[in-house]
């Protein structure tokens, strides 16, 4: 192909390049002067633009990789880029002048700042206030402390590596002060350390899209693979699970948490999702509970008899809005690690967290022979959401497999 051939440049044709062997070349866009994209021998293409400068330099300003972003985008960032130069300015240097001025800890507060905007989507929506909240925690007690007085430009694939061995072994791990009463344990360990760099490569991407920097450090950092969590209880495990529950010491100690123990191992639910939930989103009517916030957004979750029987009886104990209301503010519980540790701990049950719940409800539906689309349907999964958009109330073949599940549980908590 020859050097300088203009091509209307689009996804398509860019996939249909072929490299040289041993020398790169530049094809430029036929409708836009200035964009092109660079083909080096090892088939990597990056999109650039070109211009002069007032003093009559040329430069040439590389916006990122095919792939990491899309022509459209690489096109939109090029005409913002030559308006500039238009108005009199020199992106590159510009651009030279933000690399050498910014930190890591100053990007993740532009992040941070854009995300809280509602500027930056997750699943093409704005993040939500929990997700933020969780970003700002690895921000601030992991990213910052160790590797935010570095230069965004000069942050390297093995200063990420080290960045996440580092956190694997504890090197950030502090008790943190989070109020009155309350306190923040952060912990080492890898899947803390994965999802520290998942972080920092979003905030990467994001810098990438801006134009303030060419290259993603955090890309083929390996990282190791997850342990699936495949730990889900048999039915004497919910016996024991039940009588702990049950137990006198606990009930009263820890009776709003035990019960959302309870609903958690009825329902299938996510804690957050439990531990959060207010009166009206409890339609005893419709068979279902109706979470206004989930991780895939608002959801009609089926929910079995026994479940929604005790749920009635909780709500009629107390007047507030929420359905398992914190006994210190006049929030909801926020936290059932204590009494879930404690009610494990007596009913001699190990690595069993609320997610273990969820899981052993989804295995219980498997032994009544229910369909993966069914169970996904009980559990809110993202596959089954599909149709929910258009669904007001609950499709009844689900309510109806809710309702044996849960019975079923149920049975077996009280054995």
């Amino acid at each position: 192909m020859p050097r300088r051939s203009k091509q209307n440049l689009t996804k398509r044709f860019l996939d249909s390049i072929t490299p040289l062997e041993g020398k790169e070349f530049i094809v430029w866009d036929a409708s836009l002067t200035g964009f092109g994209v660079r083909v080096k021998p090892s088939g990597r293409k990056s999109f650039l633009y070109k211009y002069r400068t007032p003093d009559g330099r040329q430069r040439k300003v590389t916006l990122g990789a095919f792939g990491q972003i899309t022509v459209e985008q690489a096109r939109r960032l090029a005409t913002a880029g030559l308006g500039k130069v238009a108005s009199g300015l020199d992106p590159s240097q510009e651009r030279h002048d933000i690399k050498k001025a910014q930190t890591v800890g100053d990007l993740c507060d532009q992040y941070y700042a854009d995300a809280e905007a509602g500027k930056i989507l997750y699943r093409g929506k704005p993040k939500k206030a929990s997700t933020l909240a969780i970003d700002k925690g690895r921000i601030e007690r992991h990213i910052k402390p160790m590797i935010g007085r570095k230069q965004i430009a000069a942050l390297t694939r093995q200063d990420v590596t080290k960045f996440m061995y580092d956190i694997r072994d504890g090197k950030t791990a502090i008790t943190v002060k989070t109020g009155p009463r309350g306190l923040a344990r952060v912990r080492g360990g890898m899947g803390t350390a994965k999802k520290a760099v998942s972080v920092l490569s979003a905030i990467y991407n994001y810098a990438i899209r801006s134009g303030m920097v060419e290259h993603n450090p955090c890309q083929y950092v390996e990282r190791p693979a997850d342990n699936k969590r495949t730990r889900f209880l048999n039915p004497d495990e919910y016996a024991r699970l039940g009588t702990a529950l049950n137990d006198q010491a606990i009930s009263s100690q820890y009776a709003s948490a035990s019960l959302a123990i309870t609903i958690l191992a009825l329902t299938g639910c996510r804690r957050n999702e439990i531990l959060s939930l207010v009166r009206d989103e409890v339609d005893v009517t419709g068979r279902c509970l109706r979470l206004g916030d989930t991780k895939t957004g608002a959801q009609i979750r089926p929910c079995g008899k026994p479940a929604l029987e005790l749920l009635t009886q909780q709500l009629a104990s107390h007047t507030s809005q929420f359905v398992f209301p914190s006994t210190k503010n006049n929030g909801p519980i926020i936290n059932i690690r204590t009494p879930m540790g404690k009610v494990c701990k007596m009913a001699k049950l190990e690595n069993v967290t609320p997610h273990t719940l969820r899981h052993s409800y989804a295995t219980v539906a498997h032994e009544l022979g229910y369909s993966e689309l069914t169970i996904a349907g009980l559990l809110g999964h993202s596959a089954a959401s599909v149709t929910s958009r258009y669904a007001h109330h609950v499709d009844h073949v689900l309510a109806d497999a809710a309702d044996k599940v849960s019975s079923l549980i149920y049975q077996r908590l009280q054995e």
